[in-house]
């Protein structure tokens, strides 16, 4: 068979071709009269139902005429040729010669009537024989201008509706004239609609059953192909760590995958080290381009392209360093799509968490940037399940010429080995768009169908957009900062892996001394990384009572301290308590409400026996408050702890990530012990003052 590509170069040669092949074929059912014969254009048209249904509407409607050709809004390729038509009371008044069904004898006469060079215009061919009003009324020829069976999709897309039976069955529905048509030709400019339709009709999906053709899975007795792993980190991405675990977790043999990592940033390079190290080893081969490059992006991509090429990989799994993937069997998944319904690029659907942003566009607009279609937000919302057609093409009839507009897939996709050599430079095809963009106008215009698949929930993206301004800001630990933008990778790493539990409804949360609640709180490192912030940060108060930070300027109770607007971590910190510190709050102090938390002292303390070893009895400025022990006693320090005077009750507070959370002013006076060796930190919040 042929490809899109040989197609599309049959086309530009003139429809004429099409007239001369079927003149040939014909030839055996010049008398068969009652022979029914259709011709339609292959590659842009979709049936949505059988020969004995579509028959049955032909003798329904046009029992009278032996020959049928579609109809459309537009004389083309001549529009002097209209007032010529004849007039009709309702619909479409020209022949479109994309689809048309008759009787052997009469379409045997229109297709002798002339020699016809390859080179001739068909529509023009067909259009010259309808308007010759004798053998119109001959031939019994006619136009479905209703779109009863026949449905030209260019000039009424917004006409042709999708709908769906009682049973669930997908069909087109032409609002304009209250048809259902059983044929659906993308003529001309109208190719992304098409494609839209194409992901339903043809009963590929079902209202009531959801894919027609999904759900199957690649078995484990199947031989696992050599594939291509390429890894691109080309801008400062959050969680770097995370997604590399991922990866490593890929229910894939690493002894049959060809590793290729392209990482620009520089904040990067260690997270991209520490994965070699471990699981390096392990992959059958790997190419690793790990910090500052002459190589960009563009130009990695396509190397990576090559290299898979000559390692004769079978398939290629292109991600970018913002695709985390919760599901260990995405490779497998595409690669059984792949196969199964020979698709040649795929990509899983994964979208940022909450939002509608995801890495495929639906439709796309007349600027070649992005368009919501129809069906995005079901796709997106996982309504409609399955794996879908985003390849929008456009004909430009009037010259010939081929148009494509392609819909944007990007972060995670699957090349199989065709998909491999054709798209050679695809990134560099055109300079003036980001690489991804330019690949996908490349396989626009080189005819490559484009699909995303939502049949599982695969992963999600991380969000990236703002992150390369906390990097350049010089914090050391700038994922610290990422809680309202990746919340879940946030509290994966930082939140401590006990919090959970003591939130449901029978724990009972341990009290150290009455009303004094000690619970697990943050991670290990969270802690470390906040000490290394502070320390980094590195303008410690002097002690004194003389504090220049606060109104007045007086601390009446002075520490050795940081506070979290100093190091721009004060929103931050701030939803943190609301999130996680008040609900716990709200169920062991119960009847207090204060939603959302405030607090003006956040900050972290340091004491050091040659600094400040230890803090005289007092009572906090809040209405309650939590202290958070930083580091461990015994490693990192000895002494300190709290004494609370009232109950004479001490507590350690050396469990690293736990919260002391009591009451602060008038009932629970309290004080730091020494630390007499060491430096001990702890996170401190007046909550409520």
């Amino acid at each position: 068979g042929l490809d899109s590509v040989q197609l599309a170069k049959l086309v530009l040669q003139g429809g004429g071709q099409k007239i001369r092949i079927l003149s040939e074929w014909i030839e055996k059912y010049k008398d068969a009269s009652d022979t029914m014969i259709m011709f339609v254009d292959a590659y842009d048209v979709i049936f949505n139902a059988d020969s004995t249904t579509i028959l049955r509407k032909f003798f329904e409607h046009y029992s009278d005429k032996r020959l049928l050709f579609g109809a459309e809004p537009f004389c083309w390729p001549d529009q002097t040729l209209a007032p010529d038509y004849p007039i009709v009371e309702f619909g479409k008044r020209f022949l479109n010669s994309g689809l048309f069904m008759g009787y052997g004898p009469e379409v045997y006469k229109v297709l002798k009537l002339k020699p016809v060079e390859d080179k001739d215009d068909d529509q023009l061919y067909y259009t010259r024989v309808y308007l010759d009003n004798k053998l119109r009324k001959e031939l019994k020829m006619d136009l479905d201008s209703m779109s009863k069976i026949f449905q030209n999709l260019n000039g009424v897309i917004e006409d042709v509706e999708l709908q769906f039976k009682e049973d669930g069955t997908p069909e087109a529905y032409n609002a304009a004239y209250n048809t259902k048509p059983l044929i659906v030709h993308g003529n001309g400019p109208s190719k992304s609609h098409l494609n839209y339709l194409g992901n339903y009709l043809g009963n590929r999906w079902n209202s009531q059953l959801g894919c027609r053709t999904c759900g199957q899975e690649m078995k484990d007795s199947e031989e696992l192909p050599l594939i291509g792993l390429n890894i691109f980190i080309a801008k400062p991405i959050p969680f770097i760590e995370e997604v590399l675990q991922k990866v490593a977790e890929f229910d894939y043999p690493k002894d049959k995958i060809a590793l290729y990592i392209y990482n620009n940033q520089p904040f990067s390079i260690k997270n991209i080290q520490d994965f070699l190290k471990e699981h390096g080893k392990s992959y059958y081969t790997k190419r690793v381009i790990n910090g500052v490059t002459e190589i960009g992006e563009r130009e990695a991509r396509n190397e990576a392209i090559e290299w898979d090429k000559q390692r004769n990989v079978e398939f290629a799994f292109l991600m970018d360093g913002d695709a985390y993937f919760t599901e260990p069997k995405v490779i497998k998944d595409l690669i059984h799509y792949s196969k199964t319904y020979d698709v040649g690029i795929i990509a899983p659907m994964v979208g940022q968490i909450g939002k509608l942003f995801t890495n495929f566009w639906g439709a796309i607009a007349a600027n070649g940037y992005y368009a919501r279609s129809e069906d995005y937000m079901a796709i997106v919302k996982g309504n409609r399940i399955g794996y879908w057609n985003v390849r929008q093409k456009l004909r430009n009839v009037s010259n010939n010429n081929f148009l494509f507009q392609v819909p944007f897939i990007t972060s995670a996709l699957l090349l199989n080995k065709e998909k491999l050599s054709a798209l050679k430079d695809a990134y560099s095809y055109n300079k003036n768009l980001d690489p991804d963009m330019s690949m996908c106008q490349f396989a626009r215009d080189n005819g490559h169908f484009m699909y995303i698949d939502n049949e599982k929930q695969y992963g999600y993206l991380i969000v990236s957009d703002e992150f390369s301004e906390t990097v350049t800001e010089g914090k050391w630990h700038p994922e610290m900062w990422q809680i309202f933008e990746n919340r879940d990778l946030w509290e994966a790493r930082y939140v401590h892996p006990g919090y959970h539990k003591i939130m449901e409804p029978d724990h009972i949360i341990d009290q150290a001394c009455p009303d004094v609640y000690d619970y697990p709180l943050m991670s290990e490192r969270f802690c470390e990384e906040l000490i290394e912030e502070m320390e980094g940060f590195g303008r410690w108060s002097d002690g004194s009572n003389n504090d220049k930070r606060l109104a007045g300027g007086y601390e009446n109770v002075p520490t050795r301290d940081i506070h979290m607007n100093q190091v721009g971590f004060e929103r931050q910190w701030l939803y943190f308590l609301d999130t996680y510190v008040r609900p716990v709050q709200e169920k062991t102090f119960i009847g207090y409400y204060h939603q959302p938390v405030e607090s003006n002292m956040m900050f972290v303390v340091r004491y050091k026996p040659e600094e400040q070893a230890s803090l005289r009895p007092h009572h906090d400025a809040s209405t309650f408050s939590i202290d958070v022990a930083l580091n461990k006693k015994g490693r990192d320090y000895e002494g300190g702890g709290v004494r609370y005077v009232r109950y004479n009750c001490t507590v350690e507070a050396d469990e690293v990530g736990y919260a002391m959370m009591f009451p602060g002013r008038l009932t629970h006076l309290h004080e730091g012990l020494a630390t007499t060796k060491g430096t001990r930190y702890i996170m401190v919040s007046f909550i409520n003052p």
